[in-house]
């Protein structure tokens, strides 16, 4: 049985493609029937990120180095994957909010002044600065990279978790 050997960033580069392509077309399909905005929509999302990185990480182990990965490597994996996968997601969401339906920020700021103001956490005369900042990073180019890495971040945290199902080592006494 002969190995498909694939280079880490091109694997990675390939399911985050998929994965960030699903969560682009779910966005949409949201967008389209209005649905963006309800409550469960996020749970979704994470949910094709976390099945996502844990099928890419698999696939890595089994096709390219295998079928055993230690947890480093599969946690770097993990996060190389959710890095492509957020340059795609971060690059539609600012097309989409700046270009293509810019009243969609207004939508978000009206949503989050409502939870802003049911909030103990911010004082009443910070929500406008806040919601500012806001908007700014919904729209701002020089947000994107913070974006990138925010979900990223996200990423890292999903991968700590799938790592410790993905990684096998190999038999030492084999």
């Amino acid at each position: 049985m002969e190995e498909n050997k694939t280079s880490l960033p091109k694997h990675a580069m390939t399911y985050g493609a998929i994965i960030g392509l699903t969560l682009v077309v779910y966005s949409v399909v949201l967008y389209i029937t209005g649905l963006n905005f309800h409550k469960g929509q996020g749970i979704i999302q994470y949910a094709v990120l976390f099945g996502g990185i844990f099928m890419g990480t698999k696939a890595y182990r089994d096709k390219s180095l295998g079928g055993f990965i230690t947890y480093g490597k599969a946690l770097g994996m993990g996060v190389l994957i959710s890095v492509f996968v957020g340059i795609i997601t971060v690059f539609f969401n600012f097309i989409m909010v700046r270009y293509i339906d810019p009243g969609l920020v207004e939508k978000y700021m009206v949503i989050m002044e409502e939870q802003f103001e049911n909030s103990r956490f911010i004082a009443e005369d910070q929500i406008d600065a806040v919601l500012e900042k806001s908007r700014e990073a919904m729209t701002g180019v020089k947000y994107l990279p913070v974006s990138v890495l925010t979900f990223s971040f996200i990423g890292f945290i999903i991968s700590l978790i799938t790592s410790i199902f993905v990684k096998k080592d190999p038999n030492p006494f084999t």
